[in-house]
């Protein structure tokens, strides 16, 4: 909750003080930006200092500047810091209890911490409150996280916190409010490509979180989903144009998120009975995404993932998830042209992680970057590069034979044989790669099975000893 109101208000510095009815005194449980003698020390009488004063009444409020406040008799030497620009400070409650209080400030003038903002943050926190009175919670309860679908996000990954932290949150309260099981995926659309660059899912296998992107997504019966605007019940073989293997339950609740009357994402709740959908629930449910919506949209996050959404930031080729969908247009395409042919090469560093060792990780992400250069100086502007694995990348080659694929493969090892000399680098045995080669449609009749087939032919250049390509013919060799 913490980190959303933060990103809301675009402040750097913030606060969860609870607390503690043996001695009456807050101290701080969660921080953001704070030193940690400051956070482990904080101690607040109730009733004295702003915290203290907050909780004390059940009032919140917003303070420009070292201010004066008469309501609640806060005066400036009530400050901690005499140099901070703007402080909001909100009650938590519970059962008609205070908890505690969320301390909001930033020492920098750009900040977002508006009155304005006040009304939204206090839905932040309301939903919230109503999520915990909806479940009986231990005391060291923690629901479980999502599961993050976007491949090759890597170093990105921390960008996205603030996302999945209020997308969980939605999702369980949801999950609580209609009384189901807490499983579904949360699908979020890119508003300049219109294709799903992230999904964030629960409950299920995380073991098989490359098949879900990779297969529930291309699933999905679009022309049903994408046309829905309102709260819609599912049976899920009305969902799925073929069975689909990861969902078993027979009925999906589909809540569109909605910015600006536009469908930017969709949520997902899978269960085995039809759930009873009252028109109060089904009006709060819509506004809790609505609002969840609302604030990714406006979120420095989503900002930043708009940048992600088309390039692996470090090595400048597609991330998984544009490549992913580039291969899926044009398998397409050569379905639709007879006679077409498209070649599949994946490629892996040998022995990266002893070369991260010996150079550091620094040097690692640089030998990507430059390994990236080498392959894209290679191929045509057409080819679809990726780095779709930590060191892996995968090269897409449309309307190229296999025998063509193989050719290209060997000019791309050869190209990085001067890489040492050029990064200035010293290396105990030549820097090299592994790659297989698979030909569509030839050796598969699915995006799926084609990676995989370039997969195994990897794996078998790699059993050899590396430094070489398989194609799919040879690797059982």
């Amino acid at each position: 909750m913490l980190d959303v109101v933060l990103e809301v208000m675009r402040a750097e510095r913030g606060s969860i003080m609870l607390i503690d009815d043996k001695c009456q005194e807050l101290s701080i449980q969660s921080a953001r930006g704070l030193k940690s003698d400051i956070i482990r020390e904080a101690r607040v009488r109730l009733g004295s200092g702003i915290s203290g004063k907050v909780a004390a009444s059940g009032q919140a409020v917003f303070l420009e500047g070292i201010s004066e406040d008469r309501r609640l008799s806060i005066k400036p030497v009530d400050f901690v810091n005499q140099k901070i620009d703007t402080s909001y400070v909100a009650p938590i409650r519970l059962h008609n209890g205070t908890l505690g209080t969320i301390n909001i400030n930033s020492l920098k003038p750009d900040h977002q911490i508006r009155p304005e903002k006040e009304e939204l943050v206090q839905k932040i926190i309301s939903r919230f409150h109503e999520y915990l009175a909806q479940v009986d919670l231990p005391f060291n309860y923690h629901e479980e996280p999502s599961q993050l679908y976007m491949m090759n996000i890597f170093r990105e990954y921390s960008t996205l916190r603030e996302i999945r932290a209020l997308f969980d949150f939605i999702f369980h309260l949801v999950a609580e409010l209609l009384k189901t099981k807490k499983k579904g995926v949360f699908l979020l659309k890119n508003s300049e490509s219109g294709f799903f660059d992230l999904v964030l899912g629960y409950g299920f296998d995380i073991k098989r979180n490359r098949e879900i992107y990779e297969e529930l997504v291309p699933a999905l019966n679009k022309s049903k989903v994408e046309l829905k605007h309102d709260i819609t019940m599912f049976n899920r073989k009305e969902l799925f144009e073929k069975p689909d293997p990861f969902f078993q339950e027979e009925f999906c609740i589909l809540i569109p998120l909605k910015s600006k009357e536009e469908t930017n994402g969709q949520l997902f709740i899978f269960n085995d009975e039809r759930p009873a959908l009252e028109e109060n629930i089904r009006s709060l449910l819509q506004s809790i995404c609505d609002a969840g919506g609302a604030v990714i949209e406006k979120s420095a996050s989503l900002q930043r993932f708009d940048e992600l959404t088309f390039t692996d930031s470090l090595t400048g080729t597609y991330n998984y998830g544009l490549w992913w969908k580039r291969l899926h247009e044009e398998i397409s395409r050569t379905q639709r042209n007879k006679g077409t042919k498209i070649s599949l090469i994946v490629f892996d560093i040998d022995q990266f992680d002893r070369f991260n060792r010996a150079h550091g990780y620094l040097m690692g992400d640089h030998l990507l970057r430059v390994i990236g250069d080498r392959i894209k100086s290679v191929v045509r502007v057409v080819d679809l590069v990726g780095r779709i694995g930590g060191q892996e990348f995968g090269v897409a080659l449309p309307d190229t034979s296999k025998q063509d694929g193989l050719w290209i493969a060997e000019r791309i090892l050869n190209s990085i044989s001067d890489l040492p000399n050029e990064m200035r680098i010293h290396l105990s045995k030549p820097l090299t790669l592994s790659g297989g080669v698979a030909g569509f449609p030839d050796d598969a009749d699915t995006p799926g099975d084609l990676v995989e087939k370039a997969k195994t032919a990897l794996v078998s250049a790699k059993i050899m000893g590396g430094n070489r390509i398989q194609s799919v013919e040879h690797f059982e060799e």
